[in-house]
């Protein structure tokens, strides 16, 4: 039993050849869910900073539709992309796909918002008057600005990590077909029913 929590693709390789037992398709799902709801909970995903209710509103609606909007065409998306029996491989790849896709993706795009918002922008906005006589960069410590750039980096997260998943399944879709067409192939050759 091989877990792949980092490599989709030794993930995709494992659903293309049928290797996944329902045992590890339960704990892919699992992870998929923790992945998820641990950051959230332990707030590493931020709350908004601004105090202006006005733009507080406007920056979470326009946050929830663009979520509500990728995970639907996200779906749909990965749904076109499983194209070899999808009523028998999507939930499963789908699931199995999303956990090692939402890990590393979630590092990678909080990992950079951090890293721009504590990082960069700190280091930008404590330059003295010397450093930066016109002041031209204290607009980075804002509230509206990190509302906003957290909302690229939510809305942005959950775009990728369904752009991946399409990605790969699209990957193990080609996979099965290749090994469907050797199979009926070499079924035709010989007389013989394929096994599929």
């Amino acid at each position: 039993m091989t877990i792949r929590l980092f490599s989709a693709k030794g993930v995709g390789d494992d659903l293309a050849a049928g290797r996944v037992t329902a045992r590890e398709q339960s704990l892919y799902l699992t992870a998929s869910f923790l992945i998820w709801i641990i950051p959230a909970y332990l707030f590493l995903f931020p709350a908004p900073r601004t105090n202006d209710p006005q733009f507080f509103w406007w920056v979470w609606l326009i946050e929830l539709a663009l979520l509500v909007l990728f995970c639907v065409a996200g779906i749909g998306f990965c749904l076109r992309k499983c194209r070899v029996d999808p009523t028998r491989h999507f939930l499963v790849d789908f699931s199995c796909l999303n956990a090692p896709i939402s890990l590393t993706t979630l590092i990678i795009v909080w990992g950079g918002f951090y890293l721009l918002t504590e990082g960069v922008f700190s280091l930008l906005t404590g330059m003295t008057v010397e450093q930066d006589p016109s002041r031209q960069f204290a607009w980075l410590a804002s509230s509206g600005v990190y509302d906003v750039l957290r909302l690229l980096a939510s809305a942005g997260a959950v775009f990728i990590v369904f752009l991946r998943i399409g990605k790969h399944m699209n990957r193990v879709s080609l996979i099965r077909e290749s090994a469907n067409y050797s199979v009926e192939r070499d079924a035709s050759k010989g007389g013989a029913r394929p096994l599929l």
